[in-house]
């Protein structure tokens, strides 16, 4: 990393002036070789898990896809 302040840090990253296919491509087909096979699939869900008071980690009034609505809750993603 070149030396410079955070908001140049933040703008470099944050911007992303570069062409992105080329990573896409590779996790697209790292991706595939992880799951296997032509006729596998992977499955990515979201999970929510309502919840009361402010001490479980990641717990705020965000979309609740159990609910249909914004409430307070944890969300999961899952890869299957």
């Amino acid at each position: 990393l070149a030396s410079g302040s955070y908001d140049q840090l933040h703008h470099f990253i944050a911007d992303g002036v570069w062409d992105a296919s080329p990573l896409e491509s590779e996790l697209l087909s790292q991706a595939d070789r992880l799951v296997g096979g032509k006729d596998a699939v992977l499955v990515i869900d979201d999970t929510s898990l309502p919840k009361k008071g402010e001490r479980s980690v990641g717990v705020a009034a965000q979309y609740a896809s159990a609910l249909g609505k914004t409430a307070n809750c944890q969300t999961m993603v899952s890869l299957t």
